[in-house]
């Protein structure tokens, strides 16, 4: 699926630029912006979580005075 949502992306991407110089281009240009941006978010979104998850820190402010 998010093969064929980076498809979609690049093909309105490439469609947007080139409809622009015709007439009722920009209209349609605008369409496929928009279908762009949404094929983006859709790739965006199928991709894993890769951030660093955090150990659980200990809690105690006390800790470094107590010799935890």
């Amino acid at each position: 699926m998010r093969l064929f949502s980076a498809l979609i992306a690049i093909i309105s991407l490439l469609g947007a630029v080139a409809f622009v110089p015709l007439i009722f281009g920009a209209l349609l240009s605008l369409i496929l912006v928009g279908a762009f941006l949404l094929a983006v978010a859709g790739v965006l979104s199928g991709l894993e979580d890769h951030t660093v998850r955090q150990h659980d820190p200990a809690m105690d402010p006390t800790g470094w005075r107590n010799g935890s």
